[in-house]
């Protein structure tokens, strides 16, 4: 009797393991990466400012270092995220990213560190690109906008734990946030690695990032708003650059806050943001329309000038608050338009991750510099001056869209 009853057990647990697909395996390990990545972003600012009291200029640059080594794995390794299953991809980065951080800890020069956070960036371009690009294999239109929705708010559930708790942990020691990250990239390798053993589901998949549906001859059915999504994604992180990286700087040494407040305001943009991120989830009228992303950036700039005018605690939250929307609103545009139509979604989320870290990279290294040399009012009008031009291109890109739109119908007729 007890061994036909642990064989209905046995039989229960792999009937149950076999169900398990990949978005059960995607979505904790998207949220444990946004959480580890959030403890090291914020951590590092408060480590390398208190342990090897750099400058914010300096501080600004070895913030880019990991952003532009970021860049360029996306951008070179295109080949391999077309070759290499996600999984083992993403393993490979987890298990890269975690000996990364830990040669940090372990680092007792600020070259050295610059190095190594270099290599976390590279490592990291292993695992955003094949996992976005698995996850939407297959899927259009509506169905895209929901597997995007629940990846990004799943995702920015780690966005918004991390920065309380990177605040909190450094306010104890400034080692405290690396810790966290190198023990949850750890953690994000070993469920990767279980769930290609265990669950078979996962363990047969095939995916690669160019579809095996593709044709050489098949028409393209993207669509040319990417292009101007694209320029809004950049200018949309360059801002969200200068909020990760320079605005602590500004309040802790401007202001006086404590780092538990920095903190707390940062988790108040990310929560607006994953509001953002679920209203755009459960409607459509965005999909294909250029105007919301054009109106978003332009509200953006008014929002981040605001930041260095904001003469009361409750008018810096509120600012933030309202650049979380439109944080979702840019990245959204540039995932949704990048992906749908295509067959080789692993470049177009490698293309996408590219734009979006070197937005990172101008809002931290040169945010940082103006804010060094100048002001937090003069990081606001470089902030403003980027959002200006890139509304200009995109009202460009637009136009010539529609002016191909509207020739391509009379020439149909």
């Amino acid at each position: 009797m007890r061994f036909r009853f642990i064989s209905q057990q046995q039989q229960f647990i792999r009937a149950l393991s076999a169900g398990i697909g990949k978005t059960a395996v995607i979505l904790p390990a998207a949220f444990v990466t946004e959480l580890g990545l959030g403890l090291l972003t914020l951590g590092m600012v408060f480590y390398m400012r208190e342990v090897f009291l750099l400058s914010p200029g300096l501080v600004g640059w070895i913030a880019a270092t990991w952003q532009g080594c970021y860049v360029l794995g996306c951008l070179t390794m295109r080949p391999a995220f077309e070759r290499l299953l996600p999984r083992y991809s993403m393993i490979f980065s987890a298990a890269g990213m975690g000996a990364a951080v830990t040669a940090i800890l372990l680092s007792h020069s600020a070259a050295a560190i610059f190095i190594f956070y270099g290599l976390f960036g590279f490592c990291l371009s292993f695992f955003w690109p094949p996992l976005m690009s698995w996850l939407s294999l297959g899927i259009e239109g509506k169905q895209l906008g929901r597997a995007m929705t629940r990846l990004t708010f799943t995702g920015n559930l780690g966005n918004i734990i991390s920065p309380f708790m990177a605040g909190a942990l450094s306010s104890l020691s400034p080692r405290y946030p690396l810790y966290g990250a190198a023990v949850l990239f750890a953690a994000i390798g070993i469920l990767l690695m279980g769930a290609a053993l265990a669950l078979p589901r996962i363990r047969s998949d095939q995916h690669r990032g160019r579809s095996r549906r593709e044709e050489p001859d098949e028409p393209d059915r993207s669509t040319s708003l990417r292009f101007p999504a694209w320029v809004g994604l950049f200018a949309t992180y360059t801002v969200l650059g200068v909020i990760i990286t320079v605005f602590p700087m500004y309040a802790r040494d401007d202001l006086g806050l404590s780092k538990s407040t920095i903190g707390a305001l940062l988790l108040c943009r990310a929560l607006c943001t994953a509001a953002g991120y679920l209203f755009l989830g459960r409607i459509t009228s965005w999909h294909f329309r250029p105007f919301p992303m054009t109106a978003g950036l332009a509200l953006l700039a008014v929002l981040g000038f605001g930041i260095s005018r904001a003469a009361t605690l409750p008018l810096l939250a509120l600012s933030l608050a309202l650049i979380g929307p439109l944080i979702s609103l840019g990245f959204s545009y540039s995932f949704f338009h990048g992906a749908s139509g295509s067959s080789r979604r692993a470049t177009r989320m490698a293309i996408h991750e590219a734009l979006l870290a070197s937005g990172l990279i101008a809002g931290s290294a040169l945010g940082a510099q103006v804010y060094q040399h100048f002001s937090m009012t003069a990081v606001s009008v470089f902030c403003a001056a980027l959002i200006g031009a890139a509304i200009a291109v995109q009202i460009l890109l637009v136009r010539r869209r529609r002016m191909r739109l509207t020739g391509a119908s009379t020439n149909r007729n």
